[in-house]
């Protein structure tokens, strides 16, 4: 440990006289100084803390001969030998250890630090594998928390630890587990940028949208790399595609049936039927297939709306369907088109400019054959 030392006012300056000047030569004038007692190394002991901190398994079977209890005791700091010699990886010196005594329980006052960080956690952190198997094996509770609720799957995920990180989580470690500031194992990975752990969590079922104290979910704690991003935007479309997210409540559809119920076209279950068209079926359908079927226009559009947000975002909204409508119109809360709700043209306004369109269509062909002088070619429109 450093010490300063403050003077209470400029300490005076010694002038060494030359040799130069006719007096004492100026190594004579060093060495005549005091100098400070020299010791031989021996003559310092060392103890449990350091000797596992360096790995030195022999100081170590000397010290449990002389006292058994410095396998377990802490030093100033709060830290135990065991602590030492996972973070700094000796796996012979912890094993050593936890067959003396050491203890990987779950009482903080045993087996942690001030801030109740256990050895799994400093072996996670720093990536030294063979240590977290080994402190696994004799029973280290990988879900236990420091004193801000972080586990083990914590340490690794930010310190980029992807092989530890897939042990803990095969040891039962949850990848959405919040820590009192609501950081998960995913937000970890996803603000240090390290994409092989972030993958890993994510197949073990990492929530990218779980968001913290602050609002924040991975995409926007990991901004800053954009290989993070685009493996969000992967893994959204990916679960997006495995099934169709809920129409009312948190229960998607069982059935094509049941979806049309809910969109009041329920009569036009019968077409699908005699097609062989399910619900996955249903959502892969072209707007020439409802044609095919002989849907009219009114439902064809509806539901090749409802087809096309879901490829859009993966979600049904709860809110979309009203039974005060008619089928011919757009249900509550969901617009014809997706981009409706980005404050784009509604249905009104683009039929609007269809006919506006048209308009100008036929009377730039009508100007064409007058100039023509071929009248022949006007249609009539009663």
């Amino acid at each position: 440990m450093s010490v300063r030392v403050r003077f209470q006012e400029r300490p005076g300056i010694t002038y060494v006289p030359s040799s130069r000047s006719g007096n004492a030569p100026l190594l004579a004038d060093i060495i005549s100084k005091p100098m400070p007692q020299l010791y031989p190394e021996n003559k310092y002991d060392m103890d449990a803390c350091t000797a596992a901190s360096i790995g030195d398994l022999e100081v170590l079977k000397k010290l449990l001969r002389i006292n058994p209890n410095t396998m377990v005791s802490k030093n100033q700091t709060g830290w135990t030998p065991l602590l030492y010699a996972a973070y700094l990886g000796h796996n012979s010196v912890a094993a050593f250890l936890l067959d003396n005594g050491a203890q990987v329980s779950e009482n903080v006052d045993d087996s942690t630090n001030g801030r109740w960080q256990t050895p799994l956690m400093m072996a996670s952190a720093c990536g030294n594998l063979n240590v977290v198997r080994l402190l696994l094996e004799r029973g280290a509770n990988p879900k236990m928390c420091d004193k801000e609720k972080r586990q083990a799957i914590h340490y690794a995920a930010s310190c980029c630890q992807n092989v530890v990180v897939d042990t803990l989580l095969a040891a039962g470690c949850d990848p959405n587990a919040a820590d009192s500031h609501g950081t998960t194992p995913v937000h970890e990975a996803a603000i240090a940028g390290h994409e092989v752990t972030f993958l890993s969590l994510l197949e073990k079922g990492g929530n990218v949208e779980q968001k913290n104290s602050k609002g924040e979910n991975a995409a926007v704690l990991g901004c800053e790399h954009n290989r993070i991003l685009q493996i969000i935007s992967d893994h959204q479309a990916e679960t997006a595609k495995q099934a169709p997210q809920a129409i009312s409540g948190n229960r998607g559809p069982r059935s094509l049936s049941e979806l049309l119920e809910e969109m009041e076209l329920g009569k036009y279950s019968e077409p699908f039927k005699n097609e062989n068209v399910d619900l996955e079926v249903f959502f892969e359908l072209k707007e020439q297939d409802f044609k095919d079927m002989n849907i009219p226009y009114g439902p064809k559009k509806r539901m090749l709306d409802v087809i096309k947000r879901y490829k859009t975002t993966g979600v049904i909204r709860s809110d979309t369907f009203d039974s005060n409508q008619s089928s011919s119109t757009s249900p509550r809360g969901y617009s014809s088109h997706p981009e409706d709700d980005n404050g784009k043209m509604t249905d009104t306004l683009r039929s609007i400019r269809d006919l506006n369109q048209e308009t100008k269509t036929f009377v730039m062909n009508a100007l064409e054959n007058l100039g023509s002088g071929d009248i022949n070619k006007f249609v009539v429109i009663t």
